[in-house]
């Protein structure tokens, strides 16, 4: 018998086909055939540079917005070809995420430049999982790929579901409503669920558990960052030029930056790697400085055509330069970044220069718990170390205020109200007297134990307004291993690029959860993937001395303090 699906978990059918698109089957060298849809240049020419974009979100829907891209990209000399990836929509296959991208992205390659439309030049292009796909491509050094455009995305992100991480709902999410079959279900399509582990997966999309259950495992073992990339880590080995683009608010500008670092600095075309960084998220909205939601490009179709220029231009310019090639690198500044309140700047490399490491320490443990303000961030540790003690009850986590982690700038909400419970310690600096830039990578060192085996880390950095709100600035969790004592961790918080305005304050918020947003920890030795029972479990975060708590940030020397 086949269950019926709820209403909230109705599959998302193929949008009708472009009728501008040549659509097309493409074989793969198993056999199965990949739907690809070709956009030509109007009026045509002979042979054009090709953009190959390969998704798995349908490429002809309104999400994507893929028609609308290929047609920016005619206008400008090139030939577009679009592609759903393996299992998706109108191709065939098993839909199943990162495993089959190299060697499908190396066939489709072959094929574009045995087609008489093509000039035998390549680039790519595109976001998050399509992302993911170029790099997937770049990997093989296919020599007819001449350039990439990586844009909120990794080459790495699939790491995001290791055993030893903490398990992130949203990601969990995207692969069951991605790649649960052909179609697509719109989330969320998790049940809300503290504890239960891979039981948030609704009875019908059950198959999932199994799936995520295999790419935990083989991340684990590195079997599926093997089956990705057959010749090991792309970035290292990037022997072709990369424009890297993201966003501060991205949820995944971690594993952008990684690949940005390491391909900038060992790759056979280390020269010829570009950064781009805005104050956008995952779905590319701008943090708007007066607080109103940005316009959605996604829905709105007068908001899309002045998106694309703001999309597009400068990838194109770097694809026509390296998909021409031309001689030397592509004559634009190296690294262009904005600063969240302020503007854009330009550097040679990120972090840029006139940057130092400055540490703040968690000071006033007594007071740590006490309201939203909480304990205060210092310059000097205190001398004497203390314990801030809490309870995590796994049955009442803490609540993660945004929306959706996705497109966290349409509304980034005061998180202040969190603060004041006796769960969340709060570490807060006194206000800045002059503009204060961090610019670089932010950490957080503490010690913490638990009664449990584990426990879960949870650090956000906020930016604390005049009139007591707090916004979200940045955030990292780690996988602790306390064995009933006390362990040091370090919580990776990401990068930015955020001017702390006078009157503002920075505070430190350190929880044993954030739901929904993580997997709650269970309180006992279980996996939270697995778990199915769980406890109460007292947690003590050391506060002064040598072990105590501190916040790494990386600033802007050429300010005052």
């Amino acid at each position: 018998m086949t269950a019926t699906l709820p209403d909230e978990l109705l599959p998302i059918a193929p949008a009708p086909a472009d009728p501008r698109a040549d659509a097309l089957m493409v074989p793969m060298r198993d056999g199965v055939r990949l739907a690809t849809d070709i956009y030509l240049p109007d009026p045509p020419v002979r042979r054009a540079p090709v953009v190959l974009v390969r998704l798995p979100y349908d490429k002809c829907g309104r999400y994507t917005f893929m028609p609308e891209i290929a047609r920016y990209l005619n206008a400008h000399g090139f030939a577009a070809v679009v592609q759903d990836v393996r299992g998706k929509f109108r191709s065939e296959g098993r839909a199943y995420p990162f495993a089959n991208e190299a060697a499908d992205g190396s066939d489709t390659l072959d094929w574009i430049i045995s087609q008489s439309w093509s000039d035998g030049t390549v680039g790519m292009l595109g976001d998050s999982y399509y992302g993911f796909t170029q790099w997937a491509a770049a990997a093989t050094g296919h020599p007819a790929l001449r350039a990439i455009v990586p844009r909120v995305t990794g080459s790495h992100f699939l790491e995001e579901l290791h055993p030893r991480r903490v398990p992130k709902i949203p990601l969990y999410e995207w692969v069951v409503h991605t790649f649960a079959a052909n179609d697509m279900y719109e989330p969320p399509v998790l049940s809300q669920k503290p504890v239960g582990g891979l039981e948030i997966i609704p009875e019908p999309l059950a198959h999932m558990r199994d799936t995520i259950c295999e790419l935990v495992e083989q991340t684990g073992s590195g079997e599926l960052a093997r089956r990705a990339f057959p010749g090991g880590a792309p970035a290292r080995r990037l022997a072709i030029p990369a424009l890297h683009t993201g966003g501060w608010f991205d949820n995944l500008q971690k594993w952008q930056l990684d690949d940005w670092r390491t391909s900038a600095a060992t790759a056979p075309a280390a020269a010829h790697q570009f950064l781009r960084m805005n104050v956008t998220d995952h779905e590319d909205f701008l943090l708007l400085e007066d607080g109103r939601a940005p316009s959605d490009h996604e829905v709105d179709d007068d908001a899309l055509r002045v998106y694309l220029p703001r999309l597009l231009d400068e990838p194109i310019g770097f694809l026509r330069h390296y998909l021409a090639g031309r001689d030397g690198a592509w004559a634009a500044p190296r690294v262009r970044y904005r600063v969240a309140y302020a503007g854009w700047e330009v550097a040679d490399r990120w972090a840029p220069d006139l940057t130092a490491v400055r540490t703040l320490h968690c000071a006033d443990g007594a007071a740590a718990l006490r309201d939203a303000d909480g304990g205060a961030l210092t310059q000097r540790p205190e001398g004497t170390a203390t314990r801030v003690a809490w309870v995590h009850d796994p049955q009442d986590p803490v609540p993660y205020s945004i929306a959706s982690e996705w497109g966290m700038c349409a509304g980034l909400p005061d998180e202040s109200v969190v603060h004041g419970r006796r769960d969340v310690a709060t570490f807060t600096t006194a206000a800045q007297d002059a503009p204060c830039d961090l610019l670089g990578p932010a950490h957080v060192e503490l010690t913490i134990a638990a009664e449990s085996p584990t426990t879960h880390v949870i650090a956000r950095l906020l930016d604390v307004a005049p009139d007591g709100s707090a916004r979200f600035v940045l955030e990292g969790a780690a996988l602790v291993e306390t064995g009933g004592e006390p362990a040091r961790a370090r919580v990776r918080l990401g990068d930015t690029a955020y001017r702390v305005r006078p009157g503002h304050r920075l505070r430190l918020a350190i929880s044993t959860s954030s739901f929904p947003q993580y997997l709650v920890h269970p309180g006992t030795g279980e996996s939270p993937l697995t778990a199915s029972e769980s406890r109460a479990a007292r947690q003590w975060l050391t506060v002064g001395g040598t072990a105590g708590a501190r916040l790494e940030l990386t600033v802007h020397t050429g300010m005052p303090r």
